[in-house]
């Protein structure tokens, strides 16, 4: 039996090589990628502390712009309009003709003139009628009623014309409130019209109950100081608004940033470069005479409480004269045992 001897692979040294040059060229690339990085750091560092708060602040001005546009927006859309709803009329009820609607958002504080357009068939059962009531209630959603009124109306025929044909349409106004502020900005409105006796015929049988072909709550805007020019002039009002907090905004952000990004810039001594010896003596020589000429002359001035350097003198040496030798004194003592000697 031949016995099976195990061979281990070899690979090629073509793959090796390929390897190697590979493994090389990446770790060239990450040298070279981690150079640019730090040369890039190296450079901006000096700097840093004042380019952070500088990107900081470039970051925060687009939010600001869309704050702005938004509180723009916010006023424009919060800014009172008068409005109107239809009302649909209920009859057969057992009662008068009534409705009951939500009216739109409100401005709890802004006046309104409340009425309602009633567009009424121009017929004899409409004007045999005669005067006829109108009621209206205000209330909120949890059924607190805020206001109720009544007011009577009547309907009259057209005037006739002779060149036009009578209309077969009347158009009724009946004003509830003027001046109304509603206090709360959900609404629900309640409307009856007509005689609460209208169960009783009349004349040829008619009901007592006003003929409507439509009905409308307006609410008109009731214009009235600093909230009336708003109301007129809504979208002017919106961009002096956004403006405003546009501008206010950058300024506190400016103060707020600006004295972190101050740049200092190199005074001109050290700009020059390194003094020379000739300039730092004519400096320390003219800092001598401004000392001097700042020094006290009044003599009770003690010399020990400003410190004045003198200016050196060159002394020229003394001559002797080899000449002549100089004399001894004699001391008095030597003089009088001099003196007392025979």
């Amino acid at each position: 039996m031949a016995s099976s001897t195990p061979t281990a692979k070899v690979e090629p040294e073509d793959s090796k090589s390929f390897y190697e040059g590979q493994h090389e060229e990446y770790s060239w690339l990450e040298n070279a990628i981690s150079s640019a990085i730090r040369f890039i750091m190296n450079l901006f560092r000096p700097v840093a502390p004042q380019l952070i708060p500088l990107f900081v602040c470039l970051a925060l001005i687009p939010v600001i712009i869309l704050f702005s546009l938004f509180s723009g927006w916010y006023v424009w859309k919060n800014v009172a309009v008068g409005w109107e709803s239809p009302l649909y009329l209920q009859y057969g009820d057992g009662t008068s003709p009534y409705a009951e609607i939500s009216l739109p958002s409100l401005v709890p504080s802004q006046l309104y003139d409340i009425s309602m357009h009633l567009v009424i068939p121009a017929s004899e059962a409409n004007f045999a009628l005669g005067n006829f009531m109108t009621t209206l209630t205000l209330s909120t959603p949890s059924n607190r009623t805020l206001t109720s009124i009544r007011k009577p109306a009547i309907v009259l025929p057209p005037t006739k014309s002779r060149v036009w044909s009578s209309p077969k349409l009347v158009n009724l106004d009946i004003l509830f409130l003027e001046s109304h502020a509603p206090g709360a900005s959900r609404v629900i409105a309640r409307v009856e019209l007509g005689r609460r006796d209208g169960w009783r015929a009349l004349g040829n049988g008619e009901g007592r109950e006003l003929s409507v072909v439509s009905a409308f709550l307006r609410g008109a805007v009731k214009h009235h100081g600093i909230r009336g020019l708003v109301t007129r002039f809504p979208v002017t009002f919106a961009i002096v608004s956004s403006a405003t907090f546009l501008v206010i905004s950058l300024l506190v952000l400016a103060s707020c940033i600006l004295p972190a990004i101050q740049w200092r810039f190199p005074s001109e001594d050290d700009g020059s470069g390194e003094l020379t010896e000739e300039a730092a003596k004519e400096r320390i020589y003219r800092k001598r005479r401004q000392r001097r000429k700042l020094s006290p002359k009044n003599e009770n001035d003690s010399p020990s409480e400003y410190k004045t350097e003198d200016v050196p003198i060159d002394m020229p040496p003394a001559v002797t004269f080899s000449e002549q030798p100089l004399r001894r004194r004699r001391s008095r003592a030597s003089d009088v045992l001099y003196d007392s000697e025979p």
